[in-house]
């Protein structure tokens, strides 16, 4: 019996979107006082440690031949495909939306989306979830911290 070899490179994917979202954290954060972009750095540095441990594992294990750079388990199974792209495509779209929409907004929509897309249809949940979230964002980024994320219709009609 032939053993398949783990395909490494789908390993790597969320890391990879985890440094980019690490540094957009240490971008964005610039701005900010002191005390909050201390604790952007220690978050930031902390999940690019775990990034590194990550890479580092799976070189080890290409090393050892115990693995190949290849990204199967991302396309398989064939059923959920769509529904990554859809998920993908949500979150492209919340991004480029983020200036009209602002943080509140658009993060409630977007989440909304995804929700359907993974198949919920409970309409408690897909009410709640996204506007316990946005809620949430909103207090903490916007009202608390007052940080550079775009105000949208939500964020002008709570600022009044």
């Amino acid at each position: 019996m032939e053993r398949q070899s783990k395909a490494l490179g789908a390993d790597l994917v969320i890391p990879g979107l985890a440094l980019a979202f690490a540094i957009y954290f240490f971008v964005s954060t610039a701005d900010l006082i002191w005390e909050a972009k201390a604790n952007g750095v220690v978050i930031g540095i902390a999940l690019v440690v775990l990034i590194a441990l990550q890479v580092v594992r799976a070189a080890l294990q290409l090393k050892k031949g115990e693995g190949s750079r290849g990204f199967d388990p991302l396309w398989q199974p064939r059923d959920l495909l769509w529904k990554r792209i859809g998920l993908v495509a949500v979150t492209a779209l919340f991004i480029a939306t983020l200036p009209w929409l602002g943080l509140t907004l658009g993060l409630w929509l977007g989440m909304l989306a995804q929700l359907w897309i993974i198949g919920v249809r409970r309409w408690k949940t897909l009410m709640l979830l996204p506007t316990g979230t946005a809620a949430c964002v909103y207090l903490l980024f916007i009202f608390v911290l007052d940080s550079g994320f775009p105000h949208g219709p939500i964020e002008m009609l709570l600022a009044r």
